[in-house]
């Protein structure tokens, strides 16, 4: 993710969970908002070069904190909007509670990020994370094709759903500006469009097989598939996460015999698209 800096709360109990997303692939994305009049990402973060100094050590990075997202939005030191990864983005995070039909923290997983709040009425910090939290959520379609703009949604869409508490959020924070959550998936549907169609960009379909937070484990697995014929490669995304991938194909017809031929060898998969 070109847009975030890494900052993984390795305190709290989700980050040592590790807990696998079911299919290793998130099935969306819910959108948060603090609740609190503070923009600032050191509040939540533990990242003092980037983000400041915590006095108070109150952010996620602690073991006695069950709570924590993937990412945060908000200000660093300097008073840019920068966004922090706190989770691998395909281990479950704690982000939504439960609703009547279960929870999107899990039970299908999905990624799950926090906006800091400020005061409500800031026009240019809202427009400035708003926009970033949609390139973010733009950036994390294309890593994973697993997500449909349909299923970016807001904490309250997803309680409305029945898979998380019953909480506002950012509906509130939108409607201050007259905006809404439509208003939102429309912003991210335009950058996926916009990263489309930048000329001199040749895609690539891959099959991902699998996915791990460390790089001896992705080895290991395509090591495996390389033993049933298939040929391929570990991808690092970061230091918690290794991609393993097989085949490169220009036509996604050719990616997709080549899935159907990973799938008869007991690997279970996806296609992705990657640049030339």
């Amino acid at each position: 993710m070109a847009i975030t800096f890494e900052a993984f709360a390795k305190n709290n109990p989700c980050y040592k969970a590790a807990r696998k997303m079911p299919a290793e692939s998130p099935a969306g994305i819910i959108v948060h908002s603090t609740g609190a009049n503070n923009p600032n990402l050191k509040r939540y973060v533990n990242a003092p070069e980037i983000c400041g100094e915590n006095l108070y050590k109150n952010y996620f990075d602690r073991a006695d904190i069950e709570a924590c997202p993937h990412a945060v939005i908000g200000l660093d030191k300097s008073g840019s909007v920068r966004t922090a990864q706190l989770l691998p983005w395909n281990i479950c995070c704690w982000g939504c509670g439960g609703g009547s039909k279960g929870s999107y923290n899990y039970s299908p997983a999905y990624i799950q990020f926090e906006i800091c709040e400020d005061g409500l009425t800031d026009n240019q910090y809202f427009e400035k994370a708003f926009e970033q939290a949609a390139q973010l959520c733009a950036e994390l379609m294309k890593s994973y094709p697993t997500i449909k703009i349909e299923n970016v949604i807001s904490h309250k869409e997803a309680h409305a759903r029945g898979y998380a508490s019953n909480h506002g959020d950012p509906d509130h924070w939108l409607a201050k500006f007259g905006k809404d959550m439509d208003w939102f998936r429309d912003l991210v549907k335009a950058k996926v469009q916009s990263a489309a169609e930048k000329p001199g960009t040749a895609k690539r379909y891959r099959v991902q097989i699998g996915a791990f937070t460390n790089n001896a484990g992705a080895k290991n697995y395509l090591a495996q598939a390389k033993a049933k014929g298939l040929n391929g490669f570990v991808i690092k995304v970061s230091s918690k996460l290794y991609r393993v991938q097989i085949g490169s194909f220009s036509v996604r017809e050719n990616a997709e015999k080549y899935l159907a031929q990973a799938k008869a060898a007991g690997f279970n998969g996806f296609i992705v698209e990657a640049d030339a």
